[in-house]
C-alpha cells in the first residue's frame, strides 16, 4: 500500500457541503431558551401556558416535554438581556484599575473615604519564617528509593522559642 499516494488523494478531496439536518422541536426550544425561562421566572407563566403560546405559533409541545427540554429552572434566577454591568466594576476580562483594591460600592462620600484610607494604608513587609539561630541549614534527609516516604527529622523544642 502506498501511504503517501493515499495521503495526497485524501488531501485533494473537494469539500462537501454539509447536509441540512431537519430542525427538531428540541432545537427550536433551545433557541428560545432564554425568553422561555424569562417568561417562567419574571412573568410567572406556567409550562402549560407557554406550551399553549408555542402551539399558536405551530410548535405543538406538551408542557411536560417543554419542562424536560428546559431542564431545572431556578425560580430565583433573573434573566434579562438588557442587564448592564455595574459602572463601578470593570468589564469581565479587564484587570482592576488598582491591584488588590477592595470592592467599591456605596455612596460617593463612602467611596472617597475608602480611596483615601486605601491610599494611606502602609504596605506591610511579607512575613518571614523563623530562622535557625545557628544560621545553618538543616541537613537534608537521607536519600531513599523513589516512592518511599522519609520523614524530616524533628527540630529541638529550643528552636521554636522566640529569641529574646
Amino acid at each position: 500500500m502506498d501511504v503517501a499516494a493515499l495521503s495526497r488523494e485524501l488531501a485533494a478531496l473537494p469539500a462537501v457541503p454539509p447536509t441540512a439536518r431537519p430542525r427538531t422541536q428540541r432545537d427550536l426550544i433551545e433557541q428560545l431558551r432564554e425568553p422561555l425561562i424569562e417568561a417562567l421566572v419574571d412573568r410567572h407563566y406556567s409550562f402549560a401556558a407557554l406550551a399553549e403560546v408555542l402551539s399558536q405559533w405551530g410548535i405543538d409541545i406538551r408542557p411536560d416535554t417543554l419542562r424536560r427540554y428546559l431542564g431545572p429552572v431556578d425560580p430565583n434566577r433573573r434573566v434579562s438581556p438588557r442587564r448592564v454591568p455595574p459602572a463601578d466594576r470593570p468589564p469581565v476580562g479587564e484587570p482592576s484599575p488598582v491591584p488588590n483594591a477592595p470592592p467599591r460600592g456605596g455612596s460617593p462620600d463612602a467611596i472617597v473615604r475608602l480611596d483615601t484610607a486605601w491610599a494611606e494604608t502602609p504596605s506591610e513587609p511579607p512575613v518571614q519564617p523563623p530562622r535557625d539561630p545557628s544560621g545553618e541549614r538543616p541537613a537534608d534527609p537521607p536519600a531513599a528509593e523513589p516512592g518511599t516516604f522519609t520523614p524530616r527529622p524533628e527540630r529541638p523544642i529550643d528552636w521554636y522559642k522566640p529569641s529574646s
